[in-house]
């Protein structure tokens, strides 16, 4: 599985590859998106660095669904995105714990995690 953050990218395999990666953007003080490319053309893309995460899911044929946190919520997290902040509606946000528990069932599995509710984009 192919990791991608900023300007950096690398081959990861486990857990403890994808907590590395996760202790590293939590460390540099910039909120980050860590894309988790997997063989199976299957994406999932982790805010990371605030205290709270969105998450994004893409299948191969291109169908993406966002995490759904409080709908009622207004406002925005900015996350660096592949070298530009970008703003993410704060209705996406679900607990950092949870989108670390997702990032990790996708590194084991290369499917949609659970425990994440899911929006569907179109």
């Amino acid at each position: 599985m192919k990791a991608c953050w900023g300007s950096s990218a690398t081959e990861i395999a486990t857990r403890d590859e994808l907590r590395a990666i996760a202790a590293a953007i939590r460390a540099s003080g910039q909120p980050t998106m860590l894309f988790l490319e997997a063989d199976n053309g299957k994406t999932l893309v982790v805010g990371l660095g605030h205290e709270e995460s969105v998450l994004t899911f893409v299948e191969p044929d291109g169908r993406s669904f966002h995490s759904r946190g409080d709908v009622e919520r207004e406002g925005f997290l900015s996350f660096l995105c592949r070298d530009q902040v970008d703003d993410f509606m704060a209705e996406m946000a679900v607990p950092v714990a949870d989108a670390g528990v997702a990032a990790e069932a996708f590194v084991e599995t290369a499917e949609r995690p659970p425990g994440v509710t899911w929006e569907a984009d179109w």
